[in-house]
């Protein structure tokens, strides 16, 4: 079914954003149950691929489903190929019972993870809320935060919900995370789009442009393609051809400046 995003973005998908899991634990399948706290992209990614093949070859070792290896371990795996096994393996430790609910993936050299987490947590006396749909009375309160690795920092404005998020609110909340680094960018353009942006002053090919950021999700299985379609819309929205820059196109700007104002 096609949904339409005027409340997300101008543009529709076939993605449903009122899908809403039953919890943040990945448990739908052996695969991404194995794999949802794995921090190394890298490990991530060849845990699958050996799950996926099954009884083709041998089980993967036990050692290496760990969400974080043990240091010894770690040094040994990032060895083997020091650019592309290192990505993630250095993200901070999960606080107890939090969970991945989402990551997003930067095609750098060596590729940048960040993930996003949530834990439950109560306060007494206190209804922290996300949005005006989430205030379900009964529902356990979920903290979010995003993480990288070397000490970067990320702000959400709204950190907490009532209950699960839907995939659409799930997408408000990762459109809204702040960054240093990124403060210097128009204030409109959700997260996404705005590491984008950020790369465009170094990467002029609008494919790689498309590709640099990927979000996915052992939580919300469409939250990739959603994310995966709007950027390519996005930066072919905006591109033009040998530019050295995304220029600004005062039409686009406007529509999209509307649409979040609306989102938040």
């Amino acid at each position: 079914m096609t949904v339409s995003l005027s409340r997300s973005f101008p543009i529709e998908t076939g993605a449903d954003l009122d899908f809403r899991p039953s919890s943040y634990i990945a448990d739908w399948s052996a695969s991404a149950a194995a794999i949802q706290n794995i921090v190394g992209e890298e490990r991530r990614e060849w845990v699958h691929q050996r799950m996926a093949a099954g009884a083709l070859r041998a089980p993967v070792p036990e050692r290496l489903l760990a969400d974080h290896l043990p240091e010894p371990l770690c040094e040994k795996v990032v060895a083997l190929n020091p650019v592309r096994n290192v990505s993630g393996e250095y993200l901070p430790p999960y606080e107890p019972g939090e969970n991945e609910i989402a990551r997003i993936v930067l095609s750098t050299t060596p590729r940048l993870v960040y993930s996003l987490r949530s834990w439950t947590n109560m306060p007494p006396g206190k209804r922290p809320h996300f949005g005006k749909t989430t205030r379900r009375t009964g529902e356990d309160n979920k903290v979010y935060r995003l993480v990288g690795e070397g000490g970067v920092r990320f702000t959400i404005p709204s950190p907490r919900s009532v209950g699960i998020l839907s995939m659409g609110e799930l997408v408000q909340l990762i459109d809204r995370v702040q960054a240093p680094q990124l403060e210097d960018l128009p204030a409109h353009l959700p997260f996404p789009e705005a590491l984008v942006w950020w790369r465009s002053r170094h990467e002029h090919d609008g494919r790689a442009l498309q590709r640099f950021v990927r979000v996915s999700s052992m939580v919300y299985s469409e939250l990739g393609a959603f994310y995966r379609q709007r950027l390519r819309w996005w930066v072919a929205s905006r591109l033009a051809s040998r530019s050295e820059h995304l220029p600004c196109a005062d039409a686009l700007d406007r529509a999209m400046e509307q649409a979040w104002r609306r989102a938040r």
